[in-house]
């Protein structure tokens, strides 16, 4: 067992020193975050995860935090979810839940009007016949189906709103 643990790290060892082709790009981690400030817009794909206060970015001190976190969702795999404060979403993803979160508030002083925290799913690439609920009314994407306009309480976007038709079931062609 000795022997067989030593030639795994040998051979991750030796997988470490060869690197990557010269001039190779670096890899990127999926789920990568960064810090930014306040007035910078994310970069395509990327999508805001907390508001705080950062020296980096300035004093603080104003009712509004002055730094964001963001995080890259572009290695999101089809299907699945990720969560972030209320913004656009990169193309392909869609709001599939609302809640409230403290760390979604640009504000110092929250008013829990809203619920800020989405659950944006990566639609991009899953299955024919792949079905689910996404939030607002709107079309169905290009190459789905709309199914129905639905009551979903995953959908409130109001903090403590009515329930009401506030979202579609789609269906992928």
């Amino acid at each position: 067992m000795k022997r067989l643990a030593a030639f795994l790290v040998a051979i991750m060892v030796f997988g470490g020193l060869t690197g990557s082709p010269a001039g190779a790009a670096p890899a990127r981690l999926p789920g990568q975050t960064q810090t930014i400030c306040i007035n910078t817009p994310p970069a395509t794909g990327w999508m805001i995860t907390a508001y705080f206060d950062s020296y980096t970015c300035g004093t603080p001190g104003s009712g509004v935090y002055n730094a964001k976190q963001v995080t890259d969702v572009r290695d999101t795999p089809s299907g699945r979810a990720v969560t972030a404060c209320q913004m656009p979403p990169p193309s392909g993803f869609y709001a599939t839940s609302w809640s409230y979160s403290v760390a979604c508030e640009a504000s110092k002083t929250p008013n829990r009007l809203l619920n800020n925290l989405q659950a944006v799913t990566n639609l991009n690439g899953v299955a024919t016949g792949f079905t689910i609920v996404i939030c607002g009314i709107q079309n169905a994407p290009s190459g789905w189906e709309l199914l129905a306009v639905v009551a979903a309480y995953q959908c409130i976007y109001p903090h403590g709103g009515g329930l009401g038709q506030n979202a579609v079931s789609i269906r992928k062609r």
